[in-house]
């Protein structure tokens, strides 16, 4: 079964203006650039609003228990992606579909899009610190009021059995381990009914055993719920121990899914390259 759909998108991300920067008049702004640089066309550049091409073509398929590690050089977009996937950017143009449903454009928004059954899963976790563990997990269920308190606790407590989290279940975030901080999240997100699991970075500085506790813990997910992962990461071998499909953003787009072992023998030279 369909579980992502993505056609040709693209996204535009807007710097900072000239006309944004705080207590500087416009004419201020031009006599400072003007004296230092003189009239050439920088000047000109910096002093208007620009737009980045971030994305531009993407193209993504993926069944109902998929698991896709996306990778790539440092400002490619690949965190930008997974923001416009989950609705909390814009996109400039494309389509995108959730099993086998067209998402309509008044739709894609953080909001219907967590409804629809996308979990965002933040790379600072985005724990609320003076909350319990499982205070924080019932967050996002309380206050779009799904269930009654007594269903919302019976969502906490499968969530926090599902990511081993039970036993600090009443604990602070910031006692907690960056690995027990990044079950905690996935947690939240899947309380929601989350189909699809979006993680930006999972597994960076984590150390060995919680790497692969983690891990392991995403593995389930994929086997006893078929939940859809995207993965951006920079750890190739994470692919390899999810024995998942690696995709590159390059040049705006993303490369053909390969296997990792698959990668050397790419017949983009571009691929190749990523691997040594």
């Amino acid at each position: 079964m369909e579980s992502l759909s993505i056609k040709n998108l693209k996204f535009n991300l807007t710097v900072l203006a000239q006309s944004e920067l705080p207590r500087i008049s416009k004419k201020s702004f031009r006599n400072i650039i003007r004296k230092t640089l003189g009239g050439t066309k920088l000047m000109q550049a910096i002093s208007l609003p620009k737009e980045l091409n971030i994305l531009d073509g993407v193209e993504l398929n993926l069944e109902k228990g998929d698991v896709l590690c996306i990778s790539g050089r440092s400002g490619e977009g690949k965190s930008s992606l997974l923001r416009v996937i989950a609705g909390l950017e814009k996109a400039c143009d494309g389509e995108i579909s959730l099993f086998g449903e067209p998402v309509k454009n008044d739709e894609w928004n953080a909001l219907s899009m967590a409804q629809k059954g996308i979990g965002f899963v933040f790379q600072n976790n985005a724990l609320i610190s003076d909350l319990t563990v499982k205070d924080n997990i019932a967050v996002p269920l309380r206050y779009h009021k799904i269930g009654t308190e007594e269903e919302i606790e019976q969502k906490v407590n499968r969530a926090l059995l599902l990511m081993l989290a039970r036993s600090f279940a009443n604990d602070y975030p910031y006692s907690l381990s960056l690995g027990m901080r990044k079950r905690v999240a996935v947690a939240r997100s899947w309380a929601l009914d989350a189909k699809i699991l979006l993680l930006d970075e999972p597994t960076a500085g984590l150390d060995k055993n919680s790497r692969i506790n983690f891990l392991s813990l995403m593995d389930n997910l994929r086997e006893l719920y078929k939940t859809t992962i995207i993965m951006v990461t920079s750890d190739l071998s994470v692919a390899q121990d999810l024995n998942s499909k690696i995709s590159f953003l390059m040049d705006k787009k993303l490369t053909t899914p390969m296997r990792y072992e698959e990668l050397a023998n790419s017949e983009d030279p571009r691929v190749r390259a990523m691997v040594g």
